[in-house]
């Protein structure tokens, strides 16, 4: 059970990250706030986040059970352990969340762009195909957050009605809004 509370805290953490992402980047009128007053802190918080979430999501739904010897935190380890319990539903979901990572290319994108610097990829030479956008990957993230409440039902990991609810949105007072807000009344 501590690997499926760990994994519903770390996707909680990623879907609050892109919150923030997508609150301060998302449309280019509330970027231009950012880039106006603070060019390089924009583009170096954008970058942080993109990379965060990349990183974050690749390492969860792309990396295997087992590296060098060592278990993973993936959903690849954590499903090996309770797949004989998955309902047919958990199993269905299952198969679209892997089919969106395909479509994602997260893997992929995240070896040569982010967690590496393949040569041909930086220089523009080769380019790697993907559809990460703010909408697959929330689509992805919620996909795995219904996916941990039904395999904790399939195997019966709490009693029967409990779920895990770790992620909520950042309160109004203290949101991209309300920061976006601040920067622009002291600009």
């Amino acid at each position: 059970m501590p690997q499926v509370l760990k994994m519903a805290l770390v996707l909680a953490k990623l879907q609050r990250t892109l919150d923030v992402y997508e609150g301060l980047f998302g449309s280019k009128d509330d970027a231009a706030i950012i880039f106006e007053s603070f060019a390089e802190i924009g583009g170096s918080l954008k970058s942080a986040l993109a990379t965060h979430l990349i990183i974050g999501c690749a390492a969860i739904f792309s990396d295997p059970e087992i590296s060098f010897g060592n278990e993973n935190m993936s959903l690849r380890n954590l499903v090996s352990k309770h797949e004989s319990q998955l309902g047919e539903k958990s199993q269905r979901l299952l198969v679209e969340i892997w089919k969106s990572v395909e479509d994602m290319n997260l893997k992929k994108y995240r070896n040569k762009h982010v967690g590496h610097f393949g040569l041909e990829e930086c220089l523009g030479y080769k380019e790697v195909d993907r559809d990460i956008t703010v909408q697959s990957m929330r689509c992805l993230l919620k996909q795995a957050d219904v996916f941990i409440n039904q395999l904790i039902a399939d195997a019966s990991l709490l009693p029967e009605g409990h779920a895990l609810a770790y992620y909520n949105r950042i309160p109004e007072l203290r949101g991209t809004n309300e920061f976006l807000r601040r920067i622009q009344s002291n600009a």
